[in-house]
């Protein structure tokens, strides 16, 4: 049967090295090469397809709406250690950090405008999707897809049913249209070294800042389980500003 797969959630944690992951592999859907609106595809073909667009986070109903054929729905959510989120950076804007609590850039050409949603909007649209009855999302942790992705594209293709040819892993020795290379800052193997760079001394003015500026960035780091409890930010609150 026909099936829709959209991948979003929040920028800057893996959504195009996700998908570049399995348009490099995956044999029985079509892919888009481009960032795309699932809305955009999904009524128009009977075919397969797996699109990327984290802001598609927030185009749920209307993606519903827009599933005429009445495709079988799947949404990946693609989350990241908010730390690292709000300490990313983004080859189009190199002078800034890419994501903030409250808002994050949006690129059209070589034009950025910090318009769009930020964390806190991103959080409160995941748990609206996670909520809609009829379909059980996926979270798909960055950090997960980084050290085991192995485990992750086995568990996709008995959830989902993707056929591959290839392994998650060699994306990177396949051609990758530039559209689709630009956010991945270079194309490249996955580096571990990322997943805890956020924790370079160049970066706790920053956490620091946003933390104090939106407190409601604790009980969404707790919430996704990348810390108990505060404690850790001790260390930072203690530093002067």
């Amino acid at each position: 049967m026909p099936t829709h797969v959209c991948v979003c959630g929040y920028s800057r944690s893996g959504t195009t090295l996700f998908y570049n992951m399995l348009r490099t592999t995956v044999t029985n859907f079509m892919f888009v090469e481009n960032e795309c609106r699932a809305g955009s595809v999904i009524g128009e073909t009977l075919d397969s397809y797996v699109t990327k667009r984290p802001l598609d986070i927030f185009a749920f109903d209307n993606i519903v709406r827009k599933n005429v054929f009445e495709k079988p729905l799947w949404f990946i959510i693609m989350i990241r250690d908010i730390r690292a989120v709000i300490t990313s950076r983004h080859v189009a804007v190199p002078d800034d950090y890419f994501v903030g609590w409250d808002h994050q850039y949006f690129i059209e050409g070589e034009t950025a405008t910090f318009t769009n949603p930020g964390v806190v909007a991103i959080d409160e649209a995941i748990s609206y999707v996670k909520s809609r009855a009829e379909l059980a999302p996926i979270v798909l942790k960055y950090e997960d897809l980084l050290r085991d992705s192995d485990a992750v594209q086995r568990e996709l293709g008995r959830q989902i049913g993707f056929r591959y040819s290839g392994s998650f892993g060699q994306f990177f020795e396949h051609d990758i249209p530039e559209r689709l290379q630009r956010a991945l800052n270079g194309k490249r193997p996955v580096d571990l070294r990322n997943i805890d760079a956020w924790r370079a001394p160049k970066h706790r003015q920053r956490i620091r800042e946003q933390f104090l500026a939106c407190p409601a960035l604790f009980s969404i780091l707790r919430a996704y389980g990348y810390e108990q409890d505060d404690r850790w930010f001790e260390e930072y609150r203690a530093e002067a500003p």
